[in-house]
C-alpha cells in the first residue's frame, strides 16, 4: 500500500502524543514493506529545512499560534493560506500518488483539504480519530469566541468578531465530510462523535497501544515500603480541564496527617501559562512546595527511565479523554494509577482490579484512595502486577498496528468509489 498520512503537526515538531503515535505509527508500517509518506504542517520550522525522506512540512496552519497575528490573518489571508494548503495537497498527491489518504490529527488544519481528499475517485481516505477534532470548533472560531487580552483591544475584537463569526458560519454551511472509512482510538470518542451528530456509528474501535520493548518493567516488580515515603506523578498537560490541582488538593489533605509517611508529587509538564501560575500559587498557599516538583515536559526517549522513579501515577483529568497512552506507560513501568475514569479511560482502568479510581475533581477521593495503598502494600502489588498485564494483552503498539494495517487493506480491496 502506498499510504499517506496528513497530521497537524508531526514530530520532532509536535504538540503532544497524537503526532508521537502518528510517527510510530508510520513507522511500522514502512518497516512492514508498506509505502508511507507525511504531508504535515510547517510549524517549527525555521529557516531552511532539513532534508527529510519522506515528510512534507508544506501546510500552513489555519490559525497562526502567535494570537497577535490571527485577527490580521483571518482578514488579509484566510482564504490565500486555504488555497495554498490545497495546492501544496495536490502536488503531493501527484508526486506520490497514494492508495489511502490516512487522516491523522487535522485540528488547525483546513477542513477543505480532506473534502478535496474525498472527491477523488482513485483514493481511499480513511480517518484515525485519537481525539473529538471534528466536533471541535474550527481555530479561528476559537480565536473569535476569546476575549481579547488587553482592555483596549477588546471592543475591537468584539466587533470585528461578529462579522467573522458570520463568515466562518457560512463557511460551515459547505458540504460536509463523509467519513466514509473512520477508525477510533475508544468507544468513548465514537460515542462523542455520533452523539454531535457525525456519521460515525460504523466507526472501527481500534485501541492504541504503547513500545513494550521500551516500557515494559520486565524485572521483578518493586514492592511498597511506606516508611520510606511515596512517590506520586503527574505527567501531562498543564490546562484546568486536567484536573491537576485535585491532586495539589488532595496532597495538601494527606500531608495534615501525621499518621501518614512523607507523600511527594512531581507535575511535568506544560500548558497555558495563567494555569500554571494558579498551581504554582496553590502549592504556595498550602504549604507544600517542599512536597511538590514542576519540571517542563520530558522527551519522549526519556520517559521510561523516568516513570520508574516513582511509586504512583495521579491521572486526575475532568475532561472526556480519548485513551491517554500516559497511563498504559505506567501501568506498563510497574506504578500503580489512580485515575478518574473520564472517556476512554473506562476502557483500561477498572476500579480496585488494576487500578484505583476516584470522581474527577474528588480530592478527598483521590487522597482516600492513595491513604489504601499506603495502608495495604499488598494491594499495591496486585495492582502494579495486574496493570501491567493489562497492557501486555490489550495495549501492546503491535497489536494495534497489525489491526490498522488490516483494516487499510481491506478498505483498499473491497470498497468502491461512487
Amino acid at each position: 500500500m502506498r499510504i499517506l498520512f496528513l497530521s497537524n503537526f508531526y514530530p520532532p515538531y509536535e504538540k503532544g502524543g497524537y503526532e508521537q503515535l502518528c510517527h510510530e505509527v508510520a513507522s511500522r508500517l514502512k518497516a512492514r514493506g508498506h509505502t508511507t509518506a507525511v504531508l504535515t504542517s510547517n510549524y517549527g520550522v525555521n529557516g531552511k529545512q532539513a532534508h527529510e525522506d519522506d515528510v512534507y512540512r508544506l501546510l500552513n496552519l489555519e490559525v497562526d499560534l502567535r494570537p497577535y497575528r490571527a485577527s490580521v490573518q483571518f482578514f488579509l489571508g484566510r482564504k490565500r493560506r486555504e488555497r495554498h494548503n490545497l495546492a501544496r495537497f495536490r502536488q503531493v498527491v501527484e508526486r506520490f500518488k497514494p492508495d489511502i489518504v490516512f487522516a491523522w490529527g487535522m485540528w488547525n488544519l483546513h477542513h477543505s483539504i480532506l473534502s478535496l481528499a474525498e472527491s477523488l475517485e482513485w483514493i481511499r481516505v480513511v480517518y484515525y480519530l485519537a481525539d473529538t477534532w471534528p466536533s471541535l470548533p474550527d481555530a479561528y472560531t476559537l480565536h473569535w469566541q476569546e476575549p481579547a487580552r488587553r482592555w483596549y483591544t477588546q471592543l475591537p475584537k468584539r466587533l470585528l468578531g461578529t462579522i467573522a463569526l458570520k463568515m466562518l458560519a457560512w463557511d460551515s454551511s459547505l458540504e460536509p465530510l463523509e467519513f466514509e472509512h473512520a477508525i477510533c482510538v475508544s468507544t468513548a470518542v465514537r460515542e462523542i462523535l455520533v452523539k454531535e451528530g457525525l456519521p460515525l456509528k460504523n466507526a472501527r474501535i481500534i485501541h492504541n497501544g504503547i513500545d513494550l520493548d521500551h516500557f515494559l518493567c520486565t524485572d521483578e516488580l518493586r514492592n511498597l515500603h511506606p516508611e520510606n515515603g511515596l512517590s506520586l506523578l503527574y505527567a501531562g498537560r498543564l490546562a484546568p480541564e486536567k484536573g491537576v490541582d485535585t491532586a495539589i488538593e488532595a496532597l495538601a489533605r494527606l500531608s495534615q496527617k501525621r499518621s501518614l509517611p512523607s507523600i511527594t508529587l512531581a507535575i511535568i509538564g506544560a500548558g497555558h501559562p495563567d494555569y500554571e501560575a494558579h498551581l504554582l500559587k496553590l502549592v504556595a498557599r498550602k504549604g507544600l512546595q517542599n512536597r511538590v516538583a514542576f519540571c517542563r515536559r520530558v522527551p519522549r526517549e526519556e520517559m521510561p527511565e523516568l516513570l520508574r522513579q516513582f511509586d504512583v501515577l495521579v491521572f486526575t483529568s475532568i475532561c472526556q479523554e480519548a485513551l491517554a497512552r500516559i497511563v498504559q506507560e505506567a501501568m506498563a513501568s510497574g506504578l500503580v494509577v489512580v485515575g478518574t475514569e473520564t472517556g476512554g479511560s473506562r476502557e483500561i482502568l477498572v476500579g480496585d482490579k488494576n487500578a484505583l479510581t476516584f470522581v474527577p475533581g474528588d480530592a478527598n477521593g483521590l487522597a482516600a484512595q492513595i491513604e489504601r495503598l499506603v495502608a495495604n502494600p499488598s494491594r499495591y502489588r496486585r495492582l502494579a502486577e495486574a496493570g501491567r498485564r493489562t497492557v501486555v494483552e490489550k495495549f501492546n503498539i503491535n497489536r494495534m498496528v497489525n489491526e490498522i494495517e488490516e483494516y487499510l487493506q481491506r478498505v483498499l480491496t473491497t470498497s468502491v468509489r461512487r
